[in-house]
């Protein structure tokens, strides 16, 4: 009678696996918990080696609330190809930092394996709180910066005394009692020094220290014999006054603003006359004005529209000074006839032929 051999164990399970749940008939081995992790199993846990630490909620909300338009939140996050396009944009114009900065702190923000980030439920409400005070604080910060520039701005384009009604011999004569003085000080509106007339000569090319004592003056420049390139230029506000050919005679406006002429640089090739003279000595007109060429006057109309003509081939130009801001009323080339506003005040004419204002 035949004994039965020696049973033979099992052949060994395709499907083990290095590191992973082993199983003896069906049964988990001794100390093995059903859904166990083995940080030997290929990829499926944080654990395992080599895998990145989550990225920290923190950093990426400092990153995204102070060099969000840089993209540095996004480079942080691992995020390279959107970062550079951030970068780029600068923060699509400081939309798409926004709403980078809003995604953070509502702890939608992933990192670039979709993984969230770490210490949000911790940092969250302080996160929140700086946020808003940071944009608040900004928003004023931007506000009064806005005004303080249009401050400036505004002062630096306003006349500060040229909108005064001169001082004339006329006007004083018809109040005799009047104090010459205070007859003064009430048409400028203010105390202000009064300038001195000064006549400077010379021939050629030359360059004249000046004091205006920083107020509003008139400068006449006449060149009769010149025949080349004639040019007045300061280093004040206005600047380029007078870029002509051939002889030259005209009047023109300095320091209508806050910038102090201290130097008047000449250009010509024959003899010439530099008058310089209070805004006082302006004639004033009423109802019509005519003249050639370049021309400072006084307008003293009953409205603030006025018909313009010229006749001529340059640049035409009328600017009055009536108002808080210096109107560009016309600015042609060649004949012009129309009818701008003019605001009453001192007008500057620029033209190389015949022009009128009369009052509409």
């Amino acid at each position: 009678m035949s004994h039965p051999g020696p049973t033979l164990p099992p052949p060994p399970s395709d499907y083990t696996t290095y590191g992973a749940p082993q199983y003896a008939n069906g049964q988990l081995l001794d100390g093995q918990n059903a859904g166990q992790a083995y940080p030997g199993q290929y990829g499926a846990f944080a654990g395992q080696y080599g895998a990145e630490p989550q990225k920290s909620f923190l950093v990426t909300w400092l990153f995204s609330l102070l060099l969000g338009v840089l993209g540095v939140d996004r480079f942080y996050l691992g995020k390279i190809g959107t970062g550079i396009a951030k970068l780029l944009t600068l923060g699509g114009l400081g939309w798409w930092a926004l709403v980078d900065l809003v995604i953070t702190l509502a702890g939608k923000q992933t990192d670039k394996t979709g993984r969230p980030l770490a210490g949000y439920a911790q940092h969250k409400k302080v996160a929140v709180v700086v946020t808003v005070v940071f944009l608040v604080v900004n928003l004023v910060i931007g506000v009064f910066s806005g005004i303080a520039a249009a401050a400036i701005v505004r002062q630096a384009s306003t006349p500060p005394i040229v909108t005064a009604a001169p001082v004339t011999s006329e006007s004083a004569a018809s109040d005799p009692s009047a104090d010459p003085a205070a007859t003064g000080e009430a048409a400028t509106g203010e105390d202000r020094p009064h300038l001195a007339a000064q006549t400077l000569t010379g021939t050629g090319d030359a360059v004249k220290t000046v004091d205006l004592k920083g107020v509003p003056a008139v400068v006449t420049f006449t060149c009769k014999a010149c025949s080349g390139n004639t040019v007045l230029e300061t280093n004040g506000h206005e600047m380029l006054l007078v870029n002509a050919v051939g002889a030259y005679a005209g009047s023109h406006l300095v320091d209508t603003s806050t910038a102090a002429t201290t130097e008047l640089a000449i250009s010509a090739d024959s003899a010439w006359t530099l008058k310089i003279e209070d805004i006082d000595s302006v004639p004033t007109s009423t109802d019509k004005a005519s003249g050639h060429g370049d021309m400072v006057l006084y307008w003293d109309a009953f409205s603030d529209k006025a018909a313009v003509t010229n006749k001529g081939e340059g640049n035409f130009v009328v600017q009055g000074f009536g108002s808080e801001v210096p109107e560009l009323a016309v600015n042609k080339i060649g004949d012009y006839n129309g009818t701008v506003k003019l605001t009453p005040g001192f007008v500057q004419v620029n033209s190389d032929g015949d022009w009128t204002i009369a009052a509409k």
